[in-house]
């Protein structure tokens, strides 16, 4: 097939695909806020100014997403976000394919070897958008320019630098960048290849880390961030995890089954390419070890292990080449579905966020220091801020301390001393997650009054600042689908 109608087809699943995420990332209304700040007032943060807990010096290492997704919002609106995500995965996938056909004797393209890694890709960032979408693509672009300087030697490998700063401040991932341009370094050295241009660029690269609003000071920051145990945080558990384990076993799979094929290849052959294999080594592990590296993991196959999963199709190709043509002709099929999932509507879900609690506190005007759950921190700060001021959110390394983090554990699972935090500091609205030990707690505490149920929190306040009645907030979803990003934050001046 030619190759426009073929990136043709894989664009049209990118943004059928793109229709079926139904929700926001937790983080996606932080971001939001700092891109306002940016882009309305020219203020970039340096402390934070959501939440009433003792805070760090702000190193805010997605300010450049935030800017981003903001503008994005403002320009296209909610169909534009849905459009960054479809472009994003095409791009990845992109890179991936073009880094296939760099293989010695690589084997044709594949339809439906591209659509199963669009399928897994999709399948691990199921949020419509994320800052960790840029250093994926970047990922897959620097494998792409680093096999292209060893195969073909051209003078893309001076793209790097520039892209680096780019990168460096958009997301901190940035470090896989480097680690991978390392990762060639050492390899090629290994195989006797030439090698010094790989350490020219990576101590080009290197330095230019501190193109940043934040100066050197942002490099500490950036150690710490890589190197911190974050044993409380889901995404950086191991994928063998239970529950994680069943939603994430056919990309892990996957992987797993990409890298055995390569290494018996390798062995067949007696030909071992020390770059490949340290590559592939170090991204499987990774990726098998921290659920949010899965989609590093997953490139890295796809990419480099292409010729190695393809000799198994061809075995099975009399099957599977009915299925391929048939591949076409379902994309024009979901082509013309598009348009039932209502592409340009916000996304709205009660199972995700406290819309109802929410409304409930901006209809009774119930403001003040609130307790939320840990990751609908930047919901409610983007939907009460300046009214309410949160307790923590999820730029939990970014901003608060350990100390803090572990009182609100000690809180939501209403352990011994959880109570400290609420004498410690001028608390007026609590509200836990209904699944949380704290809340059947608070539900029997005489100084704290039960007031609404949402279909996630409870809320509870003082007893002393209990209102004689309440509104009740409107229940119908389309009402949070045409609010949605409605928010008392934009066009409040910052000090």
């Amino acid at each position: 097939m030619n190759k426009r109608f073929f990136w043709f087809f894989i664009a049209v699943l990118c943004v059928f695909l793109s229709c079926l995420c139904v929700n926001y990332d937790y983080d996606f209304f932080a971001r939001l806020i700092v891109g306002e700040r940016f882009i309305e007032d020219g203020i970039l943060p340096f402390k934070d100014f959501l939440s009433f807990t003792p805070t760090h010096p702000w190193y805010d290492h997605e300010w450049g997403s935030s800017v981003v997704f903001y503008a994005i919002l403002k320009l296209i609106g909610p169909i534009g976000i849905l459009l960054f995500h479809s472009i994003m995965v095409f791009l990845t996938t992109f890179f991936v394919v073009k880094t296939q056909r760099l293989q010695k004797h690589a084997y044709p393209v594949s339809i439906l070897f591209t659509i199963t890694f669009i399928l897994l890709y999709t399948r691990l960032n199921y949020s419509l958008i994320r800052c960790h979408l840029f250093s994926f693509l970047f990922f897959s672009l620097f494998i792409y320019i680093l096999e292209k300087e060893r195969k073909q030697g051209t003078k893309l490998l001076w793209l790097i630098p520039p892209v680096v700063i780019i990168w460096n401040n958009l997301h901190g991932g940035v470090v896989a960048g480097l680690g991978l341009i390392f990762m060639y370094l050492l390899g090629e050295l290994l195989n006797g290849k030439p090698w010094k241009k790989y350490l020219v660029i990576l101590a080009i690269s290197c330095p230019l880390l501190i193109i940043n609003p934040y100066g050197i000071k942002y490099l500490k920051f950036l150690f710490s961030a890589t190197t911190m145990n974050r044993k409380y945080i889901n995404e950086w558990f191991p994928f063998f995890r239970p529950p994680y384990v069943f939603y994430y076993i056919y990309p892990a799979l996957f992987i797993i089954f990409g890298f055995s094929l390569n290494i018996i290849n390798t062995i067949k052959k007696r030909n071992l390419d020390y770059t490949k294999l340290i590559i592939l080594l170090v991204s499987v592990v990774q990726s098998l070890w921290h659920i949010k590296l899965l989609s590093l993991g997953l490139i890295a196959v796809c990419a480099l292990c292409y010729n190695d999963i393809y000799r198994i199709f061809i075995r099975l190709r009399k099957f599977l080449k009915p299925v391929e043509k048939s591949c076409y002709y379902v994309i024009i099929l979901l082509a013309f579905s598009i348009p039932l999932y209502s592409p340009n509507v916000p996304r709205a879900d009660f199972n995700t966020f406290p819309l109802y609690e929410v409304e409930f506190l901006k209809l009774n005007n119930i403001k003040g220091n609130i307790v939320v759950p840990f990751g609908m921190g930047s919901y409610v700060s983007y939907k009460l801020y300046p009214d309410n001021l949160i307790y923590m959110d999820g730029r939990y390394e970014e901003v608060y301390f350990d100390k803090e983090f572990d009182r609100l554990r000690l809180y939501e699972f209403a352990e011994k001393g959880w109570w400290t935090m609420l004498d410690d500091y001028g608390i007026d609205i609590l509200m836990p997650n209904k699944t949380n030990l704290v809340y059947e707690v608070l539900k029997t505490d005489p100084n704290w009054e039960h007031i609404f149920d949402g279909r996630l929190c409870g809320i509870f306040v003082p007893k002393k600042k209990v209102k004689k009645s309440y509104i009740e907030p409107d229940y119908h979803i389309d009402y949070y689908r045409r609010t949605m990003f409605k928010s008392t934050t934009f066009g409040k001046k910052i000090k």
